[in-house]
């Protein structure tokens, strides 16, 4: 089931958004935060759906606070670990997304605090998610605004210079000629083509921010740039195709793997349009969606008849095991723009991942279990049995504020130190979920039993 749902993510879903994107002509920060996170946490939120309506127990809730510390931790230890040298970290992006990130988790953490989820609770968590979309289409200025308070190189210079070539760029496409809008008589010198300045030049390339004066090596910068508003073509690259998952590999070990994995691959690839198919896209989008669905509630049926055998509380099962398998897609495509060198991407990625599942992951399953329960009149809200998640969404909060400091403590790059610490907080936090659930210490309760 985690082959099968990661695949039908990986090879369908995640293509079939970059299509979608592109045939609606989506900027990057728009796609970023809603069709991409929606492709990377698709697992977690099917879970929780299955979770809130069919299970009805905390796996949903278990396994979206799991999978946020398994992104925010074990994947970027993960990306530290896989990363070749030292790679530079911009602030804004992780600031933008740590401080909306932590917000959120503190609401959260206030509304399951009487362990129960009212509908306009629910309704409160969905709306700050449409408040960090709307606050993606203010990024770019906002983003400027920040680095000059901050006393980034931003010169007055480089800044006008951009707007004058947006000024020239728009009026070229309305058709203007030239000596109608005054560019003749310019007195700028004009541009030497072997030799150009590097962070001009980049800036307007990609209308992104350039955050140093001096000459600056022109992949990196790049790198930068994209790595801070999505990169997506860097990973059109490496996206496996559906033809290719149908032919048998080389090598005896891979020959097995393939080999177990050819019912599902056989499954998906007659069931589902080819995703990069332009006008088949919206069916492949839709047809994912029921695979994964599907795929979701055979993964949570099975956990919990394990875990339930195993006498293994459901919180731990989904904290540990399946948030990890949900998070895989997440970890993969973190882990290839971290080899890149596109460190702001891979971190903001898995931050971003998370404000879906906090936001949208947990909300539009609680929505739908209150529509479903809306003509019971015993029915007051959704239940959260465990007694620990709001200590869990505290300790959550913890943990991301630890990943900040590591981060400056490393002096805002991205190697293998890094990736130790994290790694180090990560199995801190599943030791105290274990220990926590298996002792069952009652202070640590929302609302302890009267003795």
């Amino acid at each position: 089931m985690v082959l099968g749902l990661n695949t039908v993510c990986d090879v369908y879903f995640a293509t079939a958004i970059d299509v979608l994107c592109d045939a609606w002509s989506l900027t990057p920060d728009v796609a970023g935060a809603t069709w991409m996170a929606a492709g990377g946490s698709a697992p977690e939120f099917f879970t929780s759906i299955v979770g809130a309506t069919v299970a009805q127990n905390d796996v949903g809730f278990g396994t979206i606070v799991g999978s946020a510390v398994f992104n925010v931790l074990f994947v970027i230890g993960l990306c530290g670990y896989v990363a070749q040298g030292n790679i530079e970290l911009t602030w804004w992006p992780l600031f933008r997304d740590c401080t909306y990130y932590i917000c959120s988790l503190a609401v959260l953490a206030s509304f399951t605090y009487n362990q129960t989820i009212a509908p306009w609770e629910a309704v409160v968590l969905f709306s700050l998610y449409v408040g960090y979309v709307s606050f993606m289409f203010i990024n770019r200025p906002l983003n400027i605004w920040a680095y000059e308070k901050t006393g980034t190189p931003l010169n007055k210079e480089l800044r006008q210079y951009v707007e004058e070539m947006k000024k020239e760029k728009a009026k070229a496409a309305a058709k203007v000629e030239p000596e109608q809008v005054g560019l003749a008589k310019t007195d700028a010198p004009e541009p030497d083509p072997d030799h150009p300045e590097p962070a001009k030049d980049n800036y307007f390339k990609e209308d992104r921010i350039v955050t140093k004066e001096e000459p600056q090596d022109v992949e990196k910068a790049e790198a930068t740039a994209d790595a801070e508003e999505g990169g997506e073509e860097d990973d059109d690259d490496d996206d496996d195709e559906p033809e290719d998952l149908m032919i048998m590999p080389e090598g005896r070990q891979d020959r097995i793997l393939w080999a177990l994995g050819l019912p599902v691959y056989v499954c998906l690839y007659y069931s589902l349009p080819r995703p990069a198919n332009p006008k088949l896209f919206m069916l492949t989008f839709a047809g994912s969606l029921v695979w994964i669905g599907f795929f979701a509630f055979l993964l949570v049926w099975w956990t919990d008849t394990v875990a339930g055998t195993a006498m293994i509380p459901t919180i731990v099962s989904s904290v540990t095991f399946l948030a990890a398998a949900t998070s895989i897609p997440d970890a993969v495509s973190s882990m290839a723009v971290a080899r890149k060198g596109q460190a702001d991407m891979a971190v903001s990625s898995s931050i971003g991942s998370n404000i879906f599942d906090i936001l949208v992951g947990l909300p539009i399953p609680w929505l739908i279990k209150c529509m479903i329960e809306a003509n019971n009149p015993e029915f007051t809200g959704v239940s959260i049995q465990s007694p620990y998640l709001m200590f869990y969404t505290c300790l959550l909060l913890g943990m991301v504020f630890g990943t900040v400091v590591s981060i400056k403590i490393c002096g805002w790059k991205l190697n293998k130190f890094l990736g130790g610490c994290m790694a180090v907080l990560y199995f801190v936090f599943i030791i105290t979920t274990v220990v926590v659930e298996l002792s069952r210490p009652t202070w640590l309760m929302t609302n302890p039993p009267l003795s």
